[in-house]
């Protein structure tokens, strides 16, 4: 029996499985959690590469990150998808960070780093804090330490104040509690600290009755599969082109020219195609006659250079327009 569908949607949030290959440990040695605390952080370069590509690939996707895992062969994440699809960010991390360890020699270039398939479950708002709190769980359950909060790799130091080793989106975690009536930090704690309940269990191991794909309430999961039906449109390579040309004040055929304006325009397209999910970089590469890899260090060296200009809509260009018609 064929595999579902995976569930996905503009503004869906996803709570995410990335397990290495068996009998590996892709992230960091255990061992390293023996250690004083001020000393771990220096004995895990692969997991800290691992945060940085992580955190490349959600700007570059148009992806928030509500919080994190990273065992020394498991990665929870619970994402939220705002342009590229949680596919599209799954492979660009995968391969971005599978490449590292190969370079590394970790691997041979013939062995794959992870394992065939990652789990993802969308997830409907109110199980938003659920889902922080089932990540920040997992080195319990796993005997790694007896809190959360004492687990290093995790994103749970950072949301009592300790700063996080990637761009952590907090506020609609924070949101989603006071909307439960839990109220501060002294409300998170208790939360945090709580035993999930048989059903919320049964909801993330289980997903829903009406369909395994979802974390959510009977409302919520003909809202998913509605939302999932009815995608926004992709931007056109025409629409790309001519805007990032407005946006840069030059004519479109400068884009296909030589020269650090084109390079930089030609990114900057590449970077816009991406966050919208309208194409992946390979795709625009091929509109320019450069290679994808020509293209990726050009996002990266240009996000650093003139990041303002990255963070700029395109003109004329509005999401309400992108809605496919029935």
């Amino acid at each position: 029996m064929s595999r579902p569908l995976r569930l996905d949607f503009h503004g869906a949030i996803h709570l995410v499985q990335m397990r290495g290959k068996q009998g590996f440990n892709i992230y960091f040695d255990a061992g390293v959690l023996a250690r004083p605390s001020v000393e771990r952080w220096r004995g895990v370069p692969h997991l800290l590469r691992f945060f940085s590509v992580l955190d490349e690939c959600c700007s570059e996707c148009g992806s928030q990150l509500f919080g994190y895992c990273l065992e020394p062969n498991d990665a929870s994440l619970v994402v939220r998808t705002l342009g590229a699809p949680l596919e599209a960010l799954i492979q660009r991390l995968g391969g971005r960070y599978s490449r590292y360890l190969h370079s590394a020699q970790v691997f041979s270039h013939r062995a794959g780093a992870f394992a065939s398939r990652y789990e993802s479950k969308v997830v409907a708002p109110e199980y938003l804090p659920h889902a922080v709190r089932r990540v920040h769980a997992r080195p319990i359950r796993s005997d790694l330490v007896h809190r959360a909060i004492d687990y290093p790799f995790s994103s749970a130091p950072a949301y009592v104040g300790e700063r996080a080793p990637v761009r952590l989106q907090t506020d609609a975690v924070w949101r989603a509690l006071e909307r439960k009536g839990v109220i501060g930090l002294r409300g998170y704690r208790e939360f945090m600290e709580k035993a999930e309940t048989p059903y919320v269990a049964g909801l993330f191991e289980q997903g829903s009755p009406l369909d395994a794909r979802v974390v959510g309430g009977s409302v919520f999961v003909a809202q998913a599969k509605d939302a999932a039906g009815h995608p926004l449109a992709p931007l056109t390579r025409e629409q790309l082109i001519e805007g990032v040309a407005q946006l840069m004040g030059t004519a479109s055929q400068t884009l296909f020219g030589e020269g650090h304006q084109a390079v930089a325009a030609r990114a900057l397209v590449a970077w816009h195609a991406l966050r919208s999910g309208s194409a992946n970089v390979r795709e625009v590469a091929a509109w320019f006659g450069v290679t994808a890899a020509t293209l990726g260090r050009g996002i990266r060296h240009y996000r650093r250079v003139s990041p303002a200009v990255f963070e700029k809509a395109l003109p004329g260009i509005k999401s309400e327009d992108r809605h496919v018609e029935d």
